[in-house]
């Protein structure tokens, strides 16, 4: 039995991603565990046994993008799948580039969403039929990561720039390590780097900070 966990801000979209598995379907999915808020998918991500999270990319907390690479970070053997509405190829590159396994429209069909809880199982990635080609935004352009980053993590890479180690970033944010580690790895991905020196560097050489 697959067991899928779905977050999203609208009920209805989970009351009618349920409707698609009743009980006596072939397919042997079901809807194990659902959350309306990041805190509360935080909270029951913790417990859940749900090998599928269909995420919302659109949540009033945190961003999907966030979230995504937050639970492939925390939760790795979880694959996620993000449905949303937006079909701006940055923002879905985004998505792309911090992990999602699937990216499917709002508007998919049972069978597509079937085939791509299949797919990603049998750890291939996968982008719905209605999603847009976004293959041609994934080269670096910082007027793009400037705009896309998030606030906190503007605040950390500021921090750093100013030659605060990671430990003192977490101090002045009042943040814990693990958490400052995430929006690193973030900018990471953001940047295209592999390092804080580097991160710094191309901050700098882009003018994204001082």
């Amino acid at each position: 039995m697959t067991n899928l966990f779905i977050i999203d801000d609208h009920p209805t979209f989970i009351e009618g991603v349920k409707s698609l598995f009743p009980g006596d379907h072939p397919e042997k999915i079901k809807v194990g565990g659902t959350a309306t808020t990041v805190t509360e998918a935080r909270r029951k991500l913790k417990k859940s046994m749900a090998q599928i999270v269909l995420l919302d990319l659109v949540m009033p907390e945190v961003s999907g993008v966030d979230l995504c690479l937050e639970i492939k970070t925390y939760y790795p053997e979880k694959k996620v799948i993000i449905v949303t509405g937006e079909l701006d190829p940055i923002v879905l590159f985004n998505v792309w580039n911090n992990d999602a396994d699937a990216i499917l429209t709002k508007y998919f069909e049972r069978d597509e969403l079937i085939a791509t809880i299949e797919t990603v199982l049998e750890g291939d990635r996968v982008k719905g039929s209605k999603v847009p080609n976004f293959s041609l935004v994934g080269n670096y352009n910082p007027n793009i990561v400037k705009s896309k980053l998030t606030r906190t993590e503007q605040r950390v890479l500021n921090l750093l720039a100013q030659g605060h180690r990671r430990k003192e970033v977490g101090r002045i944010l009042d943040s814990t390590a693990a958490a400052i580690n995430f929006h690193c790895s973030s900018l990471f991905r953001k940047f295209h780097v592999e390092s804080v020196t580097q991160l710094i560097l191309k901050a700098k050489e882009d003018e994204i900070v001082a």
